[in-house]
């Protein structure tokens, strides 16, 4: 897990986004999504690069490119003190608030409880989601709350790129749940 280059392959994929191709309407998502594996930052990538081909989607905030103070949770802030802690969240939260609808990222054996939160809070605020529930989810279920608080779930990040975020169909989760 490196956040640096994460952060910087993420800014150096939206500076090539094409927004002459944005529908008219097209919504302001946020990204919630985990990065502290490989699996999870390889997801949060995918899906960003998904997400930005998506004609139906404007902008996408990801949290780790507005971490408080321009320093993400890892390596070099592995200690974080509360005013990064509290920072942080309120601007995670009000992201939520700005945003048309939420796009939860979660890896079937692993799925991360920040991602959890958001969608809880999603869920609360009456922010639509889309969920990836991404890996084997019959071998990894997922957690009931997780699959039910969605209104609606992909199975990969690649669904993401062609997917009508103007007509959000809830669908039925079809995984083994725990």
């Amino acid at each position: 897990m490196n956040e640096t280059k994460l952060i910087a392959d993420l800014e150096e994929i939206n500076r090539h986004v094409d927004n002459d191709k944005k529908l008219p309407g097209a919504k302001n998502i946020y990204l919630a999504a985990g990065w502290f594996s490989d699996t999870q930052e390889a997801l949060l990538k995918d899906a960003f690069i998904q997400l930005s081909a998506n004609p139906t989607i404007a902008h996408i905030h990801v949290p780790l490119l507005h971490q408080y103070g321009g320093m993400a949770l890892g390596d070099a802030n592995s200690e974080p003190d509360f005013e990064w802690g509290a920072m942080t969240y309120k601007a995670d939260i009000k992201a939520i608030d700005n945003s048309d609808l939420t796009v939860a990222v979660f890896e079937a054996e692993d799925a991360d409880t920040g991602t959890a939160m958001e969608l809880g809070y999603s869920v609360a605020s009456n922010t639509p989601i889309v969920s990836v529930f991404s890996g084997n989810i019959d071998q990894h279920p997922i957690n009931l709350m997780l699959s039910f608080g969605t209104d609606a779930h992909v199975t990969s990040t690649a669904e993401l790129a062609n997917y009508d975020f103007f007509d959000i169909t809830p669908n039925k989760y079809m995984g083994k749940l725990i």
